[in-house]
């Protein structure tokens, strides 16, 4: 069941959505959408680096490329999240997010030395590969950071954590590390077991060894804040149980804004109603371009194209699952007849943002046009456009001028299917 919040009590949720980020942190939106939790803002290393996080209590990190978030934040980035943390901000990392702030002594991971607990599924030699090795392991260093399995495994979670101790539920791995507990952390949750639906990417002997037992969760206190981790994925919208233990993570911030703060970051002038035919209009150009985009990227999905930017293996369905995103709630504003608030300077932009989409999509369908680096304009552009949508999306939302009732509880692809491939696993 929805919990109704009183937006004005909680606290203020900051969401990378930057380089190195890859699809998964849509289910951050899915969560919020469905809880009617609304005063979140998808933000970039930019806005991080220009002080975001002065206006909000959680930044939530989930999957991606570790080592390409790293260098996005740098050092600065680095220092703005340290100072974030020990003001009372608390950290919550999934997957990438949970490896970005592990002792390291590689660069660009060693700005992020936050948490002495180490990377526990590393190995000197790569594990042989009974299927997709492009995922089963990742060079790190001289080493490999082994991916076992992917897929549902079974978490028992700890005091602290859970609301009695020896509670156990279900969450998915996608290449998210296991944890070799240090002195600075409490562990709040262990891998017990896999299920019927993991996938072994090796072999299961190996797989057990380096997962069952390990350490799935911690949290460190660090000044007046705290750091938690994840391996799984708990916000993947598959899995209600997971995502009420996160969600209660977040509403549990210590550093609440004043309303002053959290005016500063979810008003603007533009939430009035523009009463327009332009406005009207701009906004059904710009919907017409997402559904565009939409059929492209369903097409693409039919494909066997795999694009390696950085260190992570890129597939289609990414694609659709950011483009869903918007053209879902897209369609529903305008539907509901909301889409007379956004003025039609603000459409236009997105408008634009999706044309570019689209000229990066026709280019890949091309076989001279399947380079990578065009894959990593494509997925540069798809963060923006969708982070800006989203944004407002949420300030409206924020306002009072979305109807709750209308909305449906599932808003993309990743909610459609417990097939493993509605579900791509994130890399280091």
């Amino acid at each position: 069941m929805t919990i109704r919040y009183n937006h004005n009590t909680l606290p203020q949720v900051a969401v990378y959505a930057g380089s190195g980020a890859s699809h998964s942190w849509i289910w951050f939106t899915d969560l919020f959408d469905r809880e009617q939790y609304a005063p979140v803002v998808f933000v970039n290393e930019q806005d991080i680096a220009n002080g975001v996080l002065e206006w909000c209590s959680v930044l939530l990190v989930s999957g991606g490329d570790t080592f390409a978030i790293a260098e996005a934040l740098g050092q600065c980035g680095a220092a703005r999240l340290e100072h974030f943390v020990r003001n009372g901000g608390r950290y919550i990392g999934s997957c990438a997010g949970a490896y970005l702030p592990l002792r390291s002594s590689l660069e660009p991971l060693n700005y992020f030395n936050f948490v002495a607990a180490r990377i526990g599924n590393l190995a000197r030699n790569a594990p042989q590969a009974l299927q997709m090795p492009e995922k089963s392991c990742t060079e790190y260093g001289c080493r490999y950071v082994v991916h076992p399995v992917r897929g549902e495994v079974r978490l028992r979670l700890h005091e602290g954590l859970a609301d009695s101790a020896d509670h156990s539920l279900t969450a998915p791995l996608y290449g998210g590390p296991t944890l070799l507990p240090s002195e600075d952390v409490e562990v709040l949750a262990t891998y017990d077991d896999f299920t019927a639906a993991t996938e072994f990417l090796v072999d299961e002997t190996i797989a057990r060894s380096m997962i069952v037992g390990a350490a799935a969760a911690v949290r460190k206190q660090l000044g007046s804040g705290e750091l938690y981790l994840f391996g799984p994925h708990f916000e993947h919208p598959l899995f209600p149980e997971a995502n009420r233990v996160l969600l209660q993570v977040i509403v549990k911030a210590r550093r609440h804004m004043d309303d002053a703060h959290a005016r500063r970051i979810f008003d603007f002038s533009a939430v009035q109603d523009q009463g327009t035919a332009a406005s009207r209009n701009a906004f059904r150009r710009f919907l017409s371009s997402v559904s565009t985009c939409r059929i492209m990227a369903f097409a693409l999905e039919r494909t066997a194209y795999r694009w390696r930017i950085g260190k992570k293996v890129y597939d289609p369905e990414k694609i659709s699952v950011m483009v869903n995103a918007v053209f879902t709630r897209a369609q529903q504003l305008d539907a509901s007849g909301y889409s007379r608030y956004i003025p039609e300077s603000v459409s236009c932009a997105w408008h634009e943002a999706t044309e570019n989409v689209i000229d990066l999509l026709r280019r890949l369908k091309h076989p001279e046009g399947t380079s990578d680096h065009t894959a990593h304009e494509l997925f540069d552009g798809l963060r923006t456009l969708s982070a800006t949508f989203l944004t407002a999306y949420f300030q409206y939302q924020y306002h009072g001028i979305l109807d709750q009732e209308r909305r449906t509880p599932c808003m993309t692809i990743t909610c459609t299917s417990r097939q493993l491939q509605h579900s791509t696993p994130c890399r280091l």
